[in-house]
C-alpha cells in the first residue's frame, strides 16, 4: 500500500439501478439521509441469471463511498428503498488517501 494510504474504516457498497432517474433518486436519499457524502454513478452493461433465464440489461451502477459505522444503516436504507425484488448489495473495505479519508470524516 502506497505511503500516503491509511487503512481506516472506510467502505465501499456497490449496487445497481434499472435507470439514471433511480439512481439518482437512490444516490439523492442517501446523501440526505447523510449515510455518504459520495455516491458515484456509472452506466453499466450487466449478463446475469433470473429465474432460469440469461438476461441482459443496460443498468447504472452507484458505488456508495461510507464509514463502517455507517454500513448497517446504509443497507437497511438501500434494502428499504430500492427498486429491485433482490437488489444487489456488495460492500468493500477500502482504504483512501489521507487527504480523501479527511474529507469523508468531516460532518456532513
Amino acid at each position: 500500500m502506497p505511503l500516503d494510504f491509511i487503512d481506516d474504516n472506510l467502505a465501499l457498497v456497490i449496487t445497481t439501478e434499472s435507470d439514471c432517474n433511480k439512481a439518482r433518486k437512490l444516490a439523492n436519499y442517501i446523501i440526505k439521509m447523510k449515510l455518504s457524502k459520495c455516491v458515484s454513478l456509472s452506466n453499466i452493461d450487466s449478463i446475469y441469471h433470473w429465474e432460469n433465464n440469461i438476461e441482459e440489461a443496460k443498468e447504472v451502477q452507484l458505488t456508495i463511498k461510507t464509514s463502517l459505522e455507517l454500513l448497517d444503516e446504509l443497507i437497511k436504507a438501500l434494502k428499504n428503498k430500492h427498486s429491485y425484488e433482490i437488489p444487489q448489495i456488495i460492500c468493500l473495505r477500502a482504504s483512501s488517501s489521507k487527504e480523501y479519508k479527511e474529507w469523508l470524516s468531516q460532518p456532513i
